[in-house]
């Protein structure tokens, strides 16, 4: 391992660690996390790409899907948990070069600070701010913070900065991978009656009836802002709540067999195991943010036992 990782791992668990309550370590790719475990879960979140990975409330299983093969490499994105997509949502929309979703969830976050709330809950916030190689990508000043809430439920508060002197167009996700018994019996509430965009049929444009099921590769952009899911995974006695605010739309996502045969981060029937519900502004409905303006992009999400 690289000596100035294990110097800066020491030295945020000099300056940040609490007694086996959260500790920095750095994978064998050199990639330093921070490990969380308090009275009311466990989970881990990774300096590059503000990215968390595991949030597993005590006495239940594990919330979030990550791949057995997903790479955890610098540079690379981490295929599952929750990535940060920003300052775009899905292909650049003039420039199929540049990366997908953005730089966001492939940089490397700055550690602002560590405390803990009124109920115990372990709170951590980050921040990224433009460089000369994010200039090279998307011209504009910004500052991005990201808190969150290891707790009762797991949140996240995306603020973004436009700290440029012209408008900036963003469209940006939480993209929150959650596992599940199988992705055919699970369902999602909370869509019924909603117009969405179909991506696998060429964004036609459709209605939601009834609860969102799973029988095929899914890619749909459902366009309400601070839609309340909940996912149904009878075999598992719990459900999860998806709360939303700041948002514009609601993405599901499943790849299905033969999307998730050619992906090199997800191997053999992975894709059964794992939904997407994911936290959205998208390009369809993106924002306008003024010179200065700041918003908010939240969910929190909770486990429910049956």
């Amino acid at each position: 391992m690289d000596k100035a990782v294990i110097q800066s791992v020491e030295a945020l668990n000099e300056q940040y660690g609490s007694d086996g309550r959260l500790t920095f370590a750095a994978d064998p790719q050199g990639l330093i996390f921070a490990e969380i475990s308090n009275a009311w879960c466990r989970g881990r979140v990774y300096l590059q790409g503000g990215h968390v990975t595991d949030y597993q409330p005590q006495g239940q299983d594990p919330v979030l899907w990550t791949s057995s093969t997903s790479l955890y490499q610098p540079g690379k994105a981490i295929r599952g948990g929750i990535p940060v997509c920003w300052p775009w949502f899905g292909n650049h929309p003039s420039d199929p070069v540049k990366p997908a979703h953005g730089f966001a969830r492939t940089a490397l976050w700055n550690l602002v600070t560590t405390s803990y709330n009124s109920k115990g809950e372990t709170v951590i916030t980050l921040s990224l701010n433009d460089s000369p190689q994010t200039h090279a990508i998307w011209p504009h000043p910004f500052y991005l913070t990201l808190t969150i809430v290891f707790g009762t439920s797991l949140q996240l508060l995306l603020t973004m900065e436009n700290r440029s002197a012209s408008l900036v167009s963003l469209s940006c996700a939480l993209h929150s991978y959650f596992r599940v018994g199988d992705w055919q019996t699970c369902w999602i509430h909370g869509l019924d009656g909603v117009d969405y965009l179909d991506k696998v049929e060429g964004y036609a444009r459709r209605t939601q009836s009834g609860e969102v099921v799973f029988e095929q590769e899914t890619d749909r952009l459902y366009l309400i802002p601070d839609a309340p899911c909940r996912i149904e995974i009878p075999e598992s006695g719990r459900d999860i709540l998806v709360r939303q605010q700041g948002s514009t739309a609601t993405v599901v996502w499943n790849p299905g067999p033969v999307k998730a045969s050619a992906m090199g981060d997800m191997i053999g029937e992975e894709y059964r195991e794992m939904v997407c519900v994911e936290t959205a502004i998208a390009p369809q409905a993106a924002i306008i943010l003024q010179p200065g303006a700041r918003h908010v992009l939240a969910a929190e999400i909770t486990g429910v036992l049956e």
